[in-house]
């Protein structure tokens, strides 16, 4: 039976968000500092670890549909509602982005980023002659810190409070999967975050892909192959709308759209063409998603490698195992096949082609669920892979955390030079 503390984790890791989520928390701290500035904007200032600023420098800013950390921070400031939170930027309304113009043109906003041991950080300071003020989020994107008006603190948080929202300390994989297919699934919510995904997937898709998919869905017998095509096509279309900064609220999970686009809508595609029930269609995204954010708890909240492919495309592979008759050890096996596939893919910030690793990532892993329900796939002591999950899952998580630091500086290094 589903746990306390598993509803606990879903509860916590699952969010609406508008846009890319980095420049969305730029956007909730620029909105918070705005309802307590006193006077006009005059000035805007941004420093931000290093990890937040690969993240948001190239990515698409939803109304504008043009990449820059500066929109993403006038137009928070402008929309003053901190209450939306990750969801800020779905206030901007046409007439909002034409009062916002001027701003764009006359409003200097200084954008550093600096090395620091917390991945996740971001601080926004508005300010004028007379007032100013600085709010920092940390730890978590939704996740006010500190705030400073006048260098006066008028709030202040404990950064441990953010870590035990999401961890998964404690857990096996195992009981986390039996607790899910044990008992049904009676929370219509992953129901609800999934059509929500599905819209931006279904908008302004082509003639010729809507017509495959209508074809696909009526077969009776569906090749691996066609399952993970249906799978890379939800995924590819509604990460584009999300990245390139279409106004859609997409449901994230664990800090990331993408992941929640991926580790839902791979799984919607395969039920969608299996025809599964709503009841065996919920615990395969309750599979999923809980996956994903199982493989992402042992990694930081941003990673060097591309989180959400790995853990995303692991999610979804448990999920197809288990939707094609499978138990615990064709799970196992599926997320093993990713792991030891695509680990280690690199993350070299958000932008537009994200929406190409990550369907990438849904045909692998509904490639490696199918391998696994068909008893082939990666077998154990094979490179990284052990014959313990939960040690290859930390694993990739050491491996992220300490052993791919000098590629993220690199990378940044990279970034740095280009958006010049």
């Amino acid at each position: 039976m589903m746990t306390e503390n598993i509803r606990s984790i879903l509860e916590n890791e699952i969010k609406m968000t508008m846009g890319c989520t980095d420049p969305g928390a730029i956007a909730f701290a620029a909105a918070q500092a705005a309802v307590i500035l006193e006077g006009d904007l005059e000035r805007i200032d941004i420093t931000l670890s290093k990890n937040i600023y690969k993240n948001a420098v190239f990515v698409g800013i939803p109304g504008v549909k043009k990449s820059g950390i500066e929109y993403a921070a006038i137009l928070g400031a402008l929309v003053k509602k901190p209450e939306l939170k990750l969801a800020v930027l779905s206030a901007v309304s046409p007439e909002l982005l034409d009062e916002a113009q001027p701003y764009f043109e006359s409003i200097p906003v200084k954008v550093v980023y600096s090395e620091m041991d917390e991945p996740l950080y971001i601080s926004v300071t508005l300010s004028n002659d007379l007032c100013r003020v600085t709010v920092v989020i940390k730890g978590d994107y939704d996740w006010i810190y500190h705030i400073e008006k006048n260098n006066v603190v008028v709030h202040h948080n404990e950064p441990k409070g953010i870590i035990e929202k999401y961890a998964c300390s404690g857990l096996k994989y195992k009981e986390l999967f039996d607790a899910i297919v044990e008992e049904p699934v009676e929370d219509e919510k992953l129901l609800n975050y999934e059509e929500i995904n599905k819209k931006a997937a279904m908008h302004d898709i082509s003639e010729v892909a809507l017509n495959y998919i209508q074809n696909i869905v009526r077969l009776e017998s569906i090749p691996v192959q066609e399952l993970s095509n249906l799978a890379r096509l939800y995924v590819l279309n509604a990460s584009r709308m999300r990245m390139s900064g279409e106004r859609f609220p997409i449901v994230s999970v664990a800090g990331s759209g993408n992941l929640g686009i991926l580790s839902m809508l791979a799984v919607s595609a395969v039920c969608d063409a299996l025809r599964k029930e709503p009841c065996e269609r919920k615990t395969a995204l309750c599979l999923s998603v809980l996956t994903a954010i199982y493989i992402k708890s042992h990694m930081k909240r941003l990673t060097v490698m591309c989180g959400t492919a790995v853990a995303g495309a692991a999610g979804a592979a448990a999920a197809t195992a288990y939707l094609l008759g499978g138990g615990f050890a064709e799970a196992e096996n599926a997320i093993n096949t990713v792991l030891g596939s695509i680990g280690g893919m690199l993350c070299d910030g958000a932008k537009e082609s994200c929406a190409l690793k990550v369907s990438f990532a849904a045909e692998c892993g509904v490639n490696s669920g199918c391998m696994a329900a068909d008893k082939t796939g990666i077998k154990t002591g094979s490179g990284i892979i052990t014959d313990n999950i939960d040690e290859n899952i930390r694993n990739i998580g050491i491996i992220n955390n300490l052993g791919m630091k000098e590629a993220d500086d690199i990378m940044l290094e990279i970034l740095s030079a280009q958006k010049k």
